[in-house]
């Protein structure tokens, strides 16, 4: 049988970038109670949010309340009840602080209860009394007139056909140092061919038709 002596205690911490005011309206929501009882739980003093349940129930108000926006510690009772002389990792951990406002000990509602009726919405309306529709091809807007371009080329001049336009920069003869070599004779064997085995080829299969 499981234990039933853990507890969620809530210390007032956010996820990171989460609005404190829309993670108390995710509360309000989530437990069906109004603002005023869910307020006071964001003084940042640890405030049990249910107790007396397993682990694993535990767990499940804990995801509920990260996906609303707040983190949470699960508290187990008996052990902190064993040791209370141990060191506990944070304020929100410690079932022996007396919270500062009671305890909300809620229940989640069940999967798909409608937790708000919704509002009715007026439909949009809008004005289009002072707009026209212009006629299929119709220019709506003339377009404006681009400026001629132009460039001055007073300054520049053409130059003769086969006019050489830029003196090639005179290069150095390659001097390359070739009396560490030397020529071998005509028909001379450069390197000795390596020896090639004679290709094995059974033919004891083949027949002449």
């Amino acid at each position: 049988m499981s234990s039933t002596n853990f507890a969620v205690v809530f210390a007032g911490q956010l996820v990171e970038g989460a609005n404190a005011a829309q993670v108390q309206a995710n509360f309000c929501q989530l437990f069906k109670v109004d603002a005023a009882k869910v307020a006071p739980m964001f003084s940042g003093k640890p405030v049990t949010i249910k107790k007396g349940v397993d682990e694993a129930t535990a767990k499940k108000y804990q995801q509920a309340l990260l996906r609303a926006g707040a983190l949470c510690q699960i508290v187990d009772l008996a052990a902190a009840a064993a040791s209370p002389a141990a060191p506990l990792s944070s304020p929100a951990a410690s079932p022996a602080a007396a919270p500062s406002v009671p305890a909300l000990d809620a229940s989640l509602a069940a999967p798909g209860t409608l937790l708000a009726e919704a509002r009715p919405v007026a439909p949009l309306q809008v004005d289009t009394s002072h707009l026209s529709m212009g006629a299929v091809g119709e220019t709506l807007v003339e377009p404006a007139p681009a400026a001629e371009f132009r460039a001055d080329l007073s300054a520049l001049s053409m130059a003769e056909v086969g006019a050489q336009l830029v003196a090639p920069s005179s290069v150095e003869a390659l001097q390359i140092d070739v009396s560490a070599l030397t020529m071998a004779e005509p028909g001379v064997v450069l390197k000795e061919p390596e020896p090639v085995a004679p290709a094995q080829i059974d033919t004891s299969k083949i027949s002449l038709a």
